[in-house]
């Protein structure tokens, strides 16, 4: 969840945003301290004492709940495999984290979304476009899969207008989205929401 600016003479100069459970303005609620390095992050409240809602933790940029390493590179050491050829260990050396993790987030993006849903999603908001699972390298692995349509939803999504972070991978922006508008988190270890693509919002 990110903060958004807020003009005039605050204790702040930003604001958390609003609250996930009713959409009213939410305010700083103090810190959590993580247990590991010490780091400290926001946590917010909804300013309505009836809404339903608990407090919540502030994520800034591509960090995540339960994550040990940023959503960026969770992307960036999956598509070195599945789109550079890299081995399983290459991609851990070089990202800085296990082979075992690489094969996690594998698993994780490759079962994240069904790829004929993700691709009839891109096809309602662009009917002449590129959007089809079977138009992309008969190839590719699942994962491989995923990534892509994720990238082209996203894009889709910004264009006809939904409140989307406009740069960086599909796979980050569409889960940093649902957890700072849903409160909904993606786990590796449990099941998981299904991802809200935001058509209905956009009227498609």
């Amino acid at each position: 969840m990110s903060v958004s600016p807020c003009a005039g003479r605050w204790k702040y100069a930003e604001r958390p945003n609003p609250c996930v459970a009713c959409g009213a303005p939410a305010v700083w609620n103090g810190w959590r301290r993580l247990k590991s390095g010490g780091e400290a992050r926001h946590r917010a409240r909804c300013s309505l004492r009836d809404c339903s809602s608990s407090s919540w933790t502030v994520y800034a940029e591509d960090a995540y709940p339960h994550r040990g390493f940023g959503l960026t590179l969770v992307v960036a050491a999956v598509s070195a495999v599945v789109f550079g050829g890299a081995t399983l260990s290459g991609a851990a050396l070089e990202h800085g984290c296990s082979r075992r993790s690489v094969a996690r987030w594998w698993d994780w993006i490759a079962g994240l979304a069904d790829t004929s849903e993700l691709a009839r999603a891109c096809a309602r908001l662009d009917p002449d476009g590129f959007a089809h699972a079977e138009s992309m390298p008969a190839r590719e692995s699942a994962p491989a899969h995923v990534l892509r349509l994720l990238d082209r939803l996203a894009d889709l999504l910004v264009v006809h207008g939904l409140d989307l972070a406009t740069s960086g991978a599909g796979f980050v922006r569409l889960l940093s989205d649902q957890l700072r508008r849903f409160g909904e988190v993606f786990y590796l270890t449990r099941p998981s929401p299904p991802l809200r693509f935001g058509l209905s919002r956009l009227g498609a």
